[in-house]
């Protein structure tokens, strides 16, 4: 727990760059984490009054990816070359609402990254062999994912849960249509709209100096400038409002793959958003449901006792939207049906007779215990400041941690579960050698 009380700094640039510094002098490392709010949310969505095209569904996942593959001064070579001449790493990867940025590296190696972060993400020049290159990965990886009843499964409860042109709708990588459409001067115009210094935040934890670190930011991407005039939206223009969802009829989605040995089961409906006050509860309540297999109610019982599944388990994924409850088994095709119905009495249950006092303390140990193992590492106290920045839960959040989920009582636990569990509005996908004679 030392981590969590060195200094920490937040700090903003001129030009609209978040720093948040935490010094960590145990060890010779540093960690850079961040995130650049450019996700695939932005995907099929004409912003502002542009007149630009909507960019096609997987456009920011398809930018993320090809940062690393050259600049204007660099080939995809040279950036490797200096990254792993010093044993640092670089990762750059799209997600649903933020591009997510995570460097590893010694104290004395920091400028020689930081120059060559700065200009991946400043400078690509998304040469068109990468872009042919990576289309054709992601085409193997579609393929790949459409012969997994597991994937399968998933991306159709997402799209049973979300409905069309909602942001949450479609996969971060796109289609494999979408991304045929995608050509080199879209990856350029998606970028030079959102790659900007004021949607950028950075999180640097490990042995440095606060005022040098500051300083040297300042050096690298004080002069990344945006250009504000007429022509140029400003970042309320890029703001998207996620829209809220709503629960409808029970829906039932089967795909059908007879040459399986086995068949995936995901089920859910929507869930809070991050900002919501009910979020801790209700991940203590996910705990007991189906989040940890030592303690979860569904491994225990679909699992152990009942032997209705191989594997099963429940998650929460609260986002700037309303992000999915959802819960998922692989199972032998004979037991779809038995084990649908074994996980919806469990949810019933928790909905209508809440947990135990030994449940939520169970739960609270886990999840206290589990975050601070995860600030063992610059890299885990790194994440965590992001997150907290990402959605406003303050700089202090990872210090308040424990205290907040210690004082979640029974009553509030099983409040939530009774407010925002819908079992009988639930969507359900099924993938694998699995048939039924009508879907609803």
């Amino acid at each position: 727990m030392a981590q969590i009380n060195q200094v920490r700094t937040r700090r903003q640039l001129s030009n609209g760059v978040t720093l948040i510094i935490q010094e960590n002098h145990f060890n010779p490392t540093a960690s850079i984490v961040g995130y650049l709010k450019a996700g695939s949310i932005y995907d099929g969505t004409l912003l502002s009054n542009s007149e630009q095209n909507s960019p096609p569904l997987g456009t920011a996942d398809f930018v993320a990816e090809m940062l690393m593959n050259g600049t204007t001064t660099r080939t995809w070579q040279q950036i490797a070359g200096e990254v792993e001449s010093v044993g640092a790493t670089i990762d750059i990867w799209g997600q649903r609402e933020t591009i997510g940025i995570v460097s590893d590296l010694l104290v004395r190696d920091f400028d020689t990254v930081l120059d060559v972060l700065q200009d991946v993400l400043r400078n690509p020049n998304f040469p068109v062999e990468q872009i042919d290159k990576h289309r054709y990965q992601l085409h193997s990886t579609f393929m790949a994912w459409e012969d997994d009843t597991y994937s399968i499964a998933s991306r159709m409860l997402r799209e049973l849960v979300y409905p069309e042109g909602h942001p949450y709708h479609h996969r971060v990588q796109g289609t494999e249509d979408s991304i045929n459409q995608i050509t080199q001067q879209m990856l350029i115009d998606f970028h030079q709209r959102l790659y900007r210094p004021d949607r950028l935040v950075l999180v640097i934890t490990g042995d440095v100096d606060t005022n040098q670190v500051i300083s040297k930011m300042d050096d690298v991407f004080g002069d990344w400038s945006v250009d504000l005039g007429s022509e140029t939206e400003s970042a309320a223009d890029l703001s998207i409002r996620i829209p809220e969802v709503v629960l409808s009829k029970p829906t039932k989605q089967i795909r059908s793959m007879m040459d399986k040995s086995q068949a995936d089961i995901a089920l859910g409906h929507k869930g809070v958003t991050r900002s919501n006050p009910d979020c801790e509860a209700l991940y203590l309540m996910n705990q007991v449901l189906g989040g940890s297999a030592g303690i979860a109610r569904l491994f225990n019982r679909v699992r152990d006792i009942q032997g209705l599944a191989y594997s099963v388990w429940s998650s929460l994924a609260p986002a700037t939207g309303e992000g999915a409850f959802t819960a998922g088994a692989g199972v032998d095709p004979k037991n779809v049906d038995r084990a649908v119905e074994s996980i919806l009495q469990e949810i019933r249950s928790i909905k209508d007779q809440g947990i135990t006092a030994e449940e939520l303390s169970d739960a609270q140990n886990l999840t206290v215990g589990n975050f601070v193992l995860t600030l063992e590492t610059n890299k885990g106290v790194a994440s965590a400041l992001s997150i907290a920045q990402l959605h406003n839960l303050g700089l202090d959040y990872i210090d308040r941690h424990e205290e907040i989920y210690r004082q979640i009582t029974l009553d509030q636990v099983n409040a939530v579960a009774q407010k925002y569990l819908f079992p009988d509005q639930i969507c359900l996908a099924i993938a694998g050698p699995y048939q039924a004679d009508t879907t609803t």
